[in-house]
């Protein structure tokens, strides 16, 4: 028959049964030990291509923008230079027309066709310039009224017409201007 087991004897064959389960489980951390480290290994090679790939291509994409911006511009450049060709191709066609350099000529040296009078305006030196036909209108004085300036502008000289002079007239100094005629009924 069966002797019934000590105590003793169990605890043996449990002794096994926990040194299988801290084998299992020192050779479970070890795996994981080793499955962290090659993982930071593989993210420190992997880190360090990618930094390799970004210095490579570093130097290529810097040379393409510094040429794109070198693109743009030379095309200004190149825009600016094709209008003033435009505008020396519209003086050379100007300055190969013979009534153009004639009125330059006029205009810019004070040259004269034969038979044409040559005439110069002086004014006095306390003159002041005559005000061009739809500018600004001259300022009144400011120890004025409002009135008297206004009656000067009707009064003194019609504005847009000009004198008209006999055709068989000759040309004669202009009149000097005289004090302005005095108001109507005042």
């Amino acid at each position: 028959m069966a002797e019934p087991r000590s105590a003793p004897e169990a605890e043996p064959s449990e002794k096994p049964r926990d040194s299988i389960r801290e084998s299992i489980v020192a050779s479970a951390e070890q795996q994981s030990e080793q499955r962290f480290g090659s993982t930071a290994r593989r993210a420190a090679i992997l880190a360090a291509v990618v930094c390799v790939l970004t210095l490579t291509i570093a130097g290529p994409v810097r040379t393409y923008f510094a040429q794109r911006t070198e693109m743009k511009q030379l095309k200004a450049t190149e825009a600016q230079l094709r209008a003033q060709i435009s505008d020396l191709e519209e003086q050379k066609v100007k300055l190969a027309d013979p009534v153009f350099i004639a009125a330059q000529a006029r205009e810019r040296l004070g040259f004269v066709m034969p038979g044409d009078i040559p005439y110069q305006v002086q004014l006095p030196a306390n003159a002041a310039p005559p005000s061009v036909p739809g500018g600004q209108p001259a300022t009144a004085k400011s120890d004025q009224p409002w009135y008297t300036a206004l009656w000067h502008t009707i009064a003194d000289a019609p504005h847009g017409v000009s004198p008209t002079i006999a055709p068989n007239a000759p040309p004669g100094p202009p009149a000097p201007p005289g004090p302005p005629p005095p108001p109507p009924g005042g």
